[in-house]
């Protein structure tokens, strides 16, 4: 009878933390929701680590800086997946049958919202230069920006710092500091992301030029843009809701690792989207009846004169011939090669 009444961690059955109030919670109200988000930012996860893949074989050519963010990106998840596998295994296995060492906020609770937090930090940054560019070094707004993303960072931060301090989730979810960091921290995240999301379509938009193929690939990168940062703020308000409504219930935190994940994944989405999209527009090109027969298929002469009377080209899809009047020039290997021009990889466009 003795060994019945004891817990495995030490703890005599029946115990509660410290502070708890109300009815005691079931093992299936405290961690049931948050198992199931640990299933599945694990799956998030792997889609992350195979986009990295994709990433690095199909873009070799992409600048160190951007390689180097991804391989950053991809070591922080690892972290990341790592610290939230270690958090299940303390309370579903370490601490089972404890709910007094299940109120304890174990050491990679800490660690695990800090990663978060780097991931945060690099991937919003990368959405933040992303509108300097299209504003044409826009300073104020993306001073804005940028503004808020460190202070949303800095806030989940302290969230992090505070999860040591405390000790205790009846103590986190009582305290006054971590009802401060948690939801303004949130509240700045959903707010960022929209903005971000927001002036991205706005200057997206402003880049239309008319012409279909284009414009179908810029209201593509519209609608990705707009629902990668909705899906991502909505989660976060949903995050701030069940941390101050389930006050019973560590669903709150199995919700901010599914958050992580979706900004590491919507980076290398981001990134992995062009070849896509390329290949989208390249097919409307085709099926607009335009011209895709590639530059190396026409014979230039290696040293001569291009005459001034019509060069007769025939399209490869609609048999129709092109008549392409060009003044008399001077065309020779030397020149060509001078200016880098590649015929064979030229498409759609003239070797200027």
């Amino acid at each position: 009878m003795s060994e019945a009444s004891s817990t495995a961690g030490g703890a005599p059955a029946g115990a509660v933390p410290p502070g708890l109030t109300g009815p005691i919670p079931t093992v299936e109200e405290l961690l049931g929701g948050f198992l199931v988000e640990l299933c599945l930012s694990l799956i998030l996860y792997g889609i992350t680590v195979a986009q990295a893949y994709v990433y690095y074989l199909t873009y070799p050519d992409d600048g160190k800086l951007v390689r180097s963010l991804i391989g950053a990106v991809i070591v922080l998840e690892s972290l990341h997946t790592a610290t939230t596998m270690h958090m299940a295994y303390h309370y579903t296995i370490t601490e089972f049958g404890n709910l007094l060492g299940v109120g304890n906020i174990v050491w990679s609770t800490g660690v695990c919202a800090m990663s978060g937090m780097l991931i945060v930090l690099l991937v919003q940054g990368f959405y933040v230069r992303r509108v300097w560019i299209l504003s044409r070094n826009n300073i104020f707004l993306t001073a804005a920006l940028a503004f808020g993303v460190v202070v949303r960072v800095s806030f989940g931060m302290a969230t992090s710092v505070l999860t040591w301090t405390l000790g205790t989730w009846p103590e986190f979810r009582s305290k006054v500091g971590p009802h401060i960091t948690l939801t303004t921290g949130l509240s700045l995240a959903a707010t960022v992301d929209l903005a971000i999301a927001l002036v991205l379509m706005y200057y997206l938009r402003a880049g239309k030029t008319g012409f279909q193929p284009t414009d179908r690939l810029i209201q593509s990168l519209m609608a990705y843009s707009v629902n990668t940062g909705a899906i991502i703020m909505v989660i976060s308000i949903v995050i701030l809701v069940t941390f101050l409504v389930l006050k019973d219930s560590l669903v709150f935190i199995g919700l901010v690792q599914v958050s992580n994940k979706l900004y590491a994944n919507s980076l290398l989405g981001t990134l992995n989207a062009r070849g896509v999209l390329r290949n989208k527009m390249s097919n409307q090109y085709d099926s607009s009846g335009m011209n895709t027969q590639p530059l190396s298929n026409i014979r230039f002469p290696s040293q001569g004169v291009v005459p001034t009377a019509p060069v007769q080209l025939q399209t490869m899809q609609s048999g129709k011939n092109i008549e392409i009047y060009q003044q008399t020039s001077m065309i020779t290997d030397s020149k060509i090669s001078e200016h880098g021009h590649n015929i064979s990889d030229a498409k759609y466009g003239s070797l200027a």
